[in-house]
């Protein structure tokens, strides 16, 4: 691997807007991001999460130390798909195209457990936790500002959330039908959960590189 490529470790985080089982895009038409296939123009799997300020400074300045460390044509502007939240925390994001350079399909990001073995089920949702090995690397964006993008390496989940909100708020109570009726649901499909990515922004149409830079 060229001394460009930097893994990097991030342990014990809370995951945002996990797309580790399949390749999203977002569609202009739906205003929201949308499962398609890896060769779908703007095509790739991600992952957010969310850091407090103080670690958030460490990570990004050992970024910006990899960026000025290598051969770049732009000075050092951000980290590409870092932002600042209301709650005075950090998001960083990562991800890895659907297709590489060559026009090739790109493996699935590594997702395991806690025992480092393959997860089962990679459709884990935001609330998850877990660490994440990504791999920093110089970009310059099609303004012409030099940062470091982050490409997903492996997650590791420790606690996986499935499904959408939690229903700790309900209490355990007894079902009670009135007799006569048909209370089979076999005629009924899964339920859909609502797009919990609705609000997720358009990508960057080159690199997807966009992301608010951190003035630290």
């Amino acid at each position: 691997m060229s001394n460009d490529f930097k893994p990097v470790m991030v342990r014990n985080v809370e995951f945002k807007y996990p797309r580790l089982h399949a390749t999203y895009k977002y569609s202009t038409a739906e205003k929201r991001s949308e499962e398609c296939p890896p060769r779908a123009q703007g095509a790739a799997y991600s992952i957010g999460w969310e850091m407090s300020a103080d670690d958030a400074r460490t990570l990004h300045n050992e970024l910006k130390d990899h960026y000025n460390s290598c051969v770049t044509k732009a000075p050092f502007t951000k980290v590409f798909g870092m932002k600042k939240l209301e709650n005075g925390n950090v998001e960083f994001r990562a991800k890895r195209n659907g297709c590489n350079a060559q026009g090739e399909e790109s493996k699935k990001p590594n997702v395991i457990g806690g025992d480092k073995k393959p997860l089962a089920d990679t459709a884990i949702w935001g609330g998850s936790k877990g660490s994440i090995r990504v791999t920093a690397y110089p970009v310059t964006d099609p303004d012409g500002q030099g940062g470091i993008s982050l490409l997903i390496d492996t997650v590791q989940v420790t606690h996986a959330v499935y499904g959408g909100a939690s229903l700790d708020d309900f209490d355990d109570v007894a079902t009670t039908m009135s007799g006569g009726e048909n209370t089979s649901l076999d005629d009924f499909g899964p339920a859909t959960a609502a797009d919990p990515f609705g609000d997720i922004k358009a990508p960057a149409p080159a690199n997807d590189l966009g992301g608010d830079d951190i003035p630290f």
